[in-house]
C-alpha cells in the first residue's frame, strides 16, 4: 500500500509538472473560486491550552469541550496537508454555547477559546502557512444575556427573549446599523479574510448587501458567504437542495446523479454542514462503507466547477444525526488512506486553473456513472466518476479527446492510447473517481531507455567489482592461513 501511494504521488508530480502551468495556493489569486473550505467549531477541534478550560465537561455533549485557538494552530498542518485553503472557524465572540452562537458581547473574544492575542496569532499563522481564515457572524438569536438586552435604549430592537434567546428585529434600521458597526469594527481590528453570515431569517436583502459591501471595503480579499439561501450578493451560491442532492447521489451506488451535471461556477459544493445530519449517517443507513462513499463524493466535488466545502471530521467519517452527536471532539487518529486521497486530488485542483475554473462538457450521466471533460487553452482532463456497483467502460472519439493523444490516469489507471479506429477506451472499476490528463502521444522515450541502460550497466559493473574484491580477499585469507 505504501509503495502504491508513493508511485501515485510521483505520477501526480511528474505528469502535472510537465504540462500544467503551476500555481501554488498562495498564487491562485484573490477569487473564492480558487479556494476550498474546511469548516469547524473552535471548541470541538483540539484542546491545546488547559489554562482556558473554565467550564469544560467532555462528558456533556452540550458543554464546552476545551478546543481553542492554539489548538487550531497546533493541528493546522492537518488541514493544510489535505490541500484546503480556507479555514472557517465559527463565531469567536464571547458566548454561552460551545458553537459560539449564544453571543454575549461582540466586543470580546470568548475566553474559553483563548485571548485576543492568541486569536491574532491564529490569523498570522494561517497567513504564514499561505491559507486564509474565515469567521462566522450570526445576525440574530443571541443569548438572552447579550449586552444589548440590558441597555434601555435598545429595548425597541428586541422582539423576543423566549427560550434564553435574544431575537432582534432585523428590519429595524438601528439594529442594522449596530450589527454593521459591530462586524466592521471587528474585521478592522483583526485581519481575517472572510465572513460566513448566519441566522439570516428576517434580514432584508438590501441590508445584507450593504453589510457585504461594507465588509469588502475593509480589505481585499474579503470573502462573504452564507449557508442559508438568500438573494443577496454573496460570493458563492448556497442551495440546501443541492447539498441534499449531492448527499443522496453518493450515499449509495447506482443512484441518480443529475446534480453532478447541474453544478455552476458560483455554487458551493458540499455533502453536509455543521447544522445538518452527517453524510456518514446517511451512508450508514444504506449499509454502505462510509470512507469509500466519502472518497467518491469528495473526489467528485474537487474536480467540478464551484467551491468545495468540507465539514471537519469528514476525513474520519464522523457520524451524527443531531448536533449533540455530529459535533464530536475531533479525533486525529485519521484514516491515512482517505487523507492521502483528499490531499492528492486537492493537489491537482490547486495546481490546475482548468480544474478550478475551466470549461465543463458533460459526456455521460446515468445513475452514478458520470464522465465530463474539463478544458482550457492550456490543458484538458477527462473525469470519470464510477459511482456504480459494476465496472464501467466508455469509448471516447478523437473529436472529444483529440487526434493522436494519450490519457494518463492519475490514480487508478495506466496510460490510454487510441485504438486502430482512433477511439479511446476507458475502463474504470466500481466506486472510483479517475482523473485522466490528456497529453500529446509519445513514442519510445529514447533518453529514458538509454539512462536506464546505463544504470543497469553500472550496476552490473558494481557487482562484478564487488565479486572480484571478495574473491581476492578470500585468496589473501587462504594464503595467510597457509603460512
Amino acid at each position: 500500500m505504501k509503495l502504491k501511494k508513493w508511485l501515485v504521488s510521483i505520477l501526480l508530480i511528474s505528469s502535472l509538472w510537465i504540462t500544467t502551468a503551476y500555481s501554488a495556493q498562495a498564487e491562485t489569486g484573490s477569487s473564492i473560486h480558487n479556494e476550498s473550505i474546511y469548516d469547524l467549531y473552535v471548541d470541538r477541534y483540539f484542546n491545546s491550552t488547559v489554562a482556558n478550560d473554565y467550564n469544560v465537561d467532555i462528558k456533556d455533549h452540550l458543554a464546552f469541550a476545551g478546543g481553542d485557538f492554539i489548538g487550531i494552530i497546533d493541528k493546522m498542518d492537518h488541514i493544510r496537508d489535505m490541500g484546503f485553503t480556507i479555514i472557517s472557524i465559527g463565531p469567536v465572540f464571547s458566548t454561552e454555547s460551545y458553537d459560539g452562537k449564544a453571543v454575549l458581547n461582540f466586543n470580546e473574544v470568548e475566553k474559553q477559546f483563548g485571548t485576543s492575542k492568541e486569536f491574532e496569532k491564529l490569523i498570522k499563522t494561517t497567513h504564514d502557512k499561505e491559507m486564509k481564515l474565515m469567521i462566522e457572524f450570526p445576525l440574530n438569536n443571541y443569548s438572552a444575556n447579550h449586552a444589548w438586552a440590558s441597555e434601555a435604549d435598545k429595548q425597541d430592537w428586541i422582539t423576543s427573549t423566549d427560550n434564553g434567546k435574544l431575537t432582534l428585529d432585523l428590519k429595524n434600521e438601528e439594529v442594522q446599523a449596530a450589527l454593521k458597526e459591530s462586524i466592521v469594527e471587528f474585521a478592522t481590528k483583526y485581519k481575517f479574510d472572510g465572513v460566513k453570515l448566519s441566522e439570516l431569517e428576517g434580514a432584508p436583502t438590501d441590508f445584507l448587501n450593504e453589510l457585504i459591501e461594507a465588509l469588502k471595503e475593509v480589505r481585499d480579499p474579503m470573502y462573504i458567504i452564507a449557508l442559508e439561501e438568500s438573494e443577496a450578493d454573496f460570493d458563492v451560491n448556497y442551495s440546501e437542495q443541492r447539498m441534499i442532492d449531492f448527499r443522496d447521489a453518493f450515499k449509495n451506488t447506482d443512484y441518480p446523479s443529475e446534480v453532478i451535471g447541474a453544478t455552476d461556477f458560483n455554487d458551493l459544493l458540499m455533502i453536509d454542514s455543521l447544522t445538518s445530519e452527517r453524510f456518514t449517517y446517511h451512508s450508514a443507513l444504506e449499509n454502505m462503507f462510509p470512507p469509500t462513499r466519502i472518497r467518491t463524493a469528495i473526489g467528485t466535488m474537487l474536480t467540478l466547477p464551484g467551491v468545495p466545502y468540507m465539514t471537519y471530521g469528514t476525513e474520519i467519517a464522523m457520524n451524527g444525526q443531531i448536533p449533540e452527536e455530529s459535533h464530536q471532539i475531533m479525533n486525529f487518529r485519521v484514516d491515512e488512506e482517505l487523507i492521502e486521497y483528499i490531499k492528492d486530488i486537492n493537489s491537482i485542483r490547486a495546481k490546475s486553473d482548468t480544474i478550478r475554473s475551466g470549461d465543463t462538457e458533460l459526456l455521460k450521466n446515468e445513475n452514478g456513472y458520470v464522465v465530463y471533460k474539463r478544458s482550457s487553452n492550456d490543458e484538458t482532463f477527462i473525469i470519470v466518476i464510477n459511482n456504480t456497483s459494476a465496472t464501467q467502460r466508455i469509448d471516447l472519439s478523437s473529436d472529444i479527446v483529440g487526434e493522436d493523444k494519450e490519457l494518463k490516469g492519475l490514480f487508478e489507471s495506466d496510460i490510454v492510447r487510441p485504438s486502430d479506429n482512433g477511439s479511446y477506451r476507458l475502463v474504470i472499476d466500481r466506486e472510483i473517481v479517475e482523473v485522466f490528463q490528456v497529453t500529446e502521444r509519445k513514442g519510445l522515450n529514447t533518453a529514458y531507455i538509454v539512462a536506464m541502460g546505463i544504470s543497469y550497466l553500472l550496476f552490473i559493473v558494481f557487482l562484478v567489482v564487488v565479486w572480484k574484491k571478495g574473491k581476492q580477499r578470500r585468496r589473501d585469507d587462504d594464503r595467510k592461513k597457509a603460512k
